[in-house]
């Protein structure tokens, strides 16, 4: 059992915990990018265990990647908010949502015919959506991100857009494409308008608006962390209550009430409080779950 950074700690009776789902940004991962010796004792000891571990983020795979290896994990990963599951560290697809196509044309001609700045994230090249698809000859994730231009009332930009390429008619997508991001307040409010109702199999999401920093997110209706965690659990006969997830905001809510035993790490977001059975530290909680007291 790797050795515990909390003091005091000894051996209790132990949960019967089969699966640990981990959120990355500001669960794992603190705002600088840093994994602290807590959070990497809380993985360590959760794989330690017996149990799987499962990291179920809203980051793109080829972000995912460097996290995934300084963390020592070999197994599945869920990304894109759970519309991309890999297989394992070689980013072999298991399964995939895009947009759907009806959603994504209307999205991609309002934007050529206006110039809006719309950025489409594709995780699997010229594939269609999957589910439980086998492995042999599976696709790879490759992460192309196109972006029509750079928004003028966007600042930022560098650091949302480390690896997306300027493509201004979007011509080289195959396909819709996995996520798709409208940047500026100018663009943002001129989708809005056109699509008051959304687009067809389609959610919007506008929690980073933030003063200069306006995003509005565009991804598969079907698509939720909590969605793409449970699918993977009846895949591997993990029953819920034998799932514990941690996780800190609004897009975790999903996962946080489909385990048995859902987590949010101090400072959440309030619906993730209110979704939380617990509220406790990665480390905290993986030590309560382990039987772990003081």
């Amino acid at each position: 059992m790797p050795g515990s950074p909390l003091p005091g700690l000894c051996w209790r009776g132990a949960m019967h915990i089969r699966l640990f789902a981990f959120d990355l940004d500001n669960t794992l991962v603190d705002r600088s990018g840093r994994i602290s010796a807590s959070n990497r004792w809380a993985v360590e000891a959760a794989r330690a265990s017996g149990a799987e571990v499962i990291l179920v983020t809203g980051r793109s795979w080829r972000s995912t990647l460097p996290l995934y290896r300084e963390l020592g994990m070999t197994g599945p990963a869920i990304c894109y908010l759970g519309a991309l599951e890999v297989a394992d560290g070689t980013g072999r697809v298991s399964s995939h949502r895009p947009l759907s196509p009806e959603a994504w044309e209307r999205l991609r001609r309002l934007a050529l015919d206006e110039g809006l700045a719309i950025t489409a994230a594709l995780a699997v090249a010229g594939q269609g959506p999957s589910r439980g698809a086998g492995l042999a000859g599976a696709p790879l994730a490759v992460d192309t991100a196109l972006a029509t231009r750079r928004a003028d009332d966007f600042n930022g930009w560098e650091d949302w857009n480390p690896y997306t390429e300027i493509d201004p008619l979007l011509g080289r997508l195959p396909g819709p494409p996995t996520l798709a991001a409208v940047y500026g307040d100018r663009s943002v409010r001129r989708v809005l308008e056109a699509f008051p109702a959304g687009l067809p199999d389609s959610q919007f999401d506008l929690s980073d608006r933030i003063p200069g920093e306006t995003v509005l997110h565009i991804w598969h209706a079907a698509v939720d962390k909590g969605t793409a965690l449970a699918g993977y659990c009846r895949r591997r006969n993990i029953p819920p209550e034998a799932v514990l997830a941690v996780g800190d905001n609004t897009y975790d809510v999903p996962m946080l009430r489909f385990a048995g035993i859902g987590v949010a790490v101090p400072g959440s977001h309030p619906a993730a409080l209110e979704a939380a059975d617990w509220v406790a530290t990665p480390a905290e909680a993986v030590a309560r779950a382990l039987g772990l007291g003081g």
